[in-house]
């Protein structure tokens, strides 16, 4: 419990010490005398707290997760004729028919550069603080990791935007778009210059950024490199992983499950999370159960305090991706009938529900636009939900896991002309956990095009199974672009091939766009 309550303690100090965990505003942070405050440890971890906490937002209602429902993996139709419509936003995210003017692309970009602003000011008052202290470089440096990340999830979602790396801007100070290639170099630089200076401890550093999981968000640009600015560079990506993996911080649970149970801060697979805790830290259980929870099922966990919204399923044909025999499909799904905890069957009575039909979640739905029904839908179950639990949960939510390096390698090793059985037994390392039996994949079995989605997939195997590992973890869109352009080539359920890769990048927000004249919309 070491790990997570060293960060918990520290989101506490911080309340006490600014008044709240989530809002340092400008005017409260230039009150604060310099000889005051940044005098040790503590107070330089209660000043980055914000650049921290405002990553809890990412799982929030009309979030950055929602971009999942872009995927082949989940979808959230429209239930009863009307339910979860919501002015039509989850049936165009399904159909990649999404509008500048959609709520949720505005509310992912003020999330991210507001993490952004946070880390610029806290970065402002560290450099230009007069204070020495032996580990302020670190600190700096570990700031900037953080702000990297936040424009690795803008990179991926938007593709060209503004670079703001500084807090004392001019007043009224607009800026303007950057190309992608000019974001990537920027975050590229930025990880570069710093993530040797972080940490090598995993301890003291759960729930923040060290030089480990500093460079596996370097891998993953890295990895994403040739389809997001047409460079390949697989071979600095499987250096990166090397490193991470001959460093021995991490290792695979032997249970899938253990990255997402309610203490997870004693799995050795996590490598970056956002923490959450029940009592101290705030934030919801919306994206992992909320959202997609029949609301009877309140009484599977005798929860309290909080709902249930029952929209998101899983997208029917992505079942076909799991084998017989293969663990992960209960571990990430719930499925069939529904019981309360005293084992009592439940039945979909309450909101818009009916007290004489059982609960039995299903595999197929009837459709996108408002025929299917509240049961209708395997329902997420990766993360544990702990009984009586409130609307905050104390799992912390899983951005990395070793499981990531492992696969992020093998499939580099298959890009730049490796030995495919090494790629394989890198795969097979991460799978065999998932079965009784397990039977092994081969090279010649990664290596090959396969239909997948409807199209042939070079790799396409090897894509089969990032989805069913990494099911719902917010890296699906990317692992479509990645592999022959799924993402636009491939059908699914109730989804067509667009044949357009414009629709690799989200619009730029029209709120934004008002507010800045030097932005530039993506291609529609």
């Amino acid at each position: 419990m070491f790990k997570k309550t060293y960060l918990i303690n520290a989101l506490a100090a911080a309340g006490i010490l600014f008044g709240a965990c989530t809002n340092l505003d400008e005017e409260v942070f230039s009150s604060i005398p310099e000889s005051d405050f940044y005098k040790n440890e503590s107070e330089f971890l209660a000043a980055m707290v914000p650049v921290y906490s405002s990553m809890r937002n990412l799982t929030e209602h009309c979030s950055w997760w929602d971009l999942e429902e872009t995927t082949d993996i989940c979808v959230t139709p429209v239930k009863n004729l009307s339910l979860w419509y919501d002015g039509g936003i989850y049936v165009r995210l399904h159909r990649h028919q999404w509008m500048e003017e959609d709520a949720h692309l505005n509310n992912i970009w003020n999330y991210l550069y507001s993490g952004i602003a946070s880390a610029n000011r806290v970065l402002y008052q560290f450099e230009n603080s007069t204070i020495e202290m032996a580990d302020k470089d670190i600190y700096i440096s570990e700031l900037k990791v953080a702000r990297a990340f936040y424009y690795y999830l803008l990179i991926e979602a938007f593709g060209n935007v503004p670079i703001i790396d500084r807090y004392d801007v001019p007043e009224g100070y607009l800026p303007p778009t950057k190309t992608r290639a000019e974001v990537f170099s920027f975050i590229e630089t930025e990880l570069k210059n710093n993530m040797d200076n972080l940490s090598e401890d995993v301890m003291s550093t759960y729930g923040r950024f060290n030089k480990w999981n500093a460079k596996m968000l370097l891998a993953r640009l890295y990895l994403n490199a040739e389809a997001w600015i047409g460079t390949p560079m697989y071979e600095e990506c499987k250096s990166l992983c090397d490193e991470i993996i001959l460093a021995g911080k991490y290792k695979l649970d032997s249970d899938y499950s253990m990255p997402f149970s309610t203490n997870n801060e004693l799995s050795n697979e996590t490598m970056f999370v956002i923490p959450f805790d029940e009592e101290k830290s705030g934030g919801q259980i919306y994206m992992w159960a909320r959202k997609t929870l029949h609301n009877a099922q309140i009484k599977t966990f005798n929860l309290q305090s909080t709902w249930l919204d029952g929209g998101c399923v899983g997208v029917p044909t992505f079942f076909d991706s799991y084998i017989e025999g293969d663990k992960r499909l209960e571990k990430t799904w719930r499925m069939g009938q529904q019981y309360a905890l005293d084992g009592s069957p439940l039945y979909t009575e309450g909101w818009c529900g009916d007290p004489n039909i059982l609960l039995s979640y299903t595999r197929e739905v009837s459709g996108l636009d408002g025929a299917a029904t509240m049961y209708e839908g395997y329902r997420f179950g990766k993360y544990e939900i702990k009984v009586g639990a409130t609307g905050t949960p104390d799992n912390d939510y899983v951005i990395m896991r070793y499981a990531e390096v492992l696969m992020t390698k093998a499939e580099c090793i298959l890009r730049t002309g490796g030995d495919p059985e090494e790629a394989a037994a890198l795969v097979n390392e991460v799978r065999q956990r998932a079965f009784d039996n397990p039977i092994e994949l081969t090279g010649a079995e990664l290596q090959a095009t396969i239909n997948y989605n409807g199209v042939p997939v070079k790799y396409g195997r090897l894509l089969q199974e990032l989805g069913v590992e990494f099911a719902l973890e917010g890296l699906r869109r990317s692992q479509l672009i990645r592999f022959d352009n799924n993402f636009s080539e491939g059908c699914w359920w109730e989804h067509e091939a667009t044949h357009d890769t414009k629709r690799n990048l989200m619009l730029i927000p029209f709120d934004q766009l008002q507010r800045n004249s030097n932005l530039t919309q993506n291609p529609q």
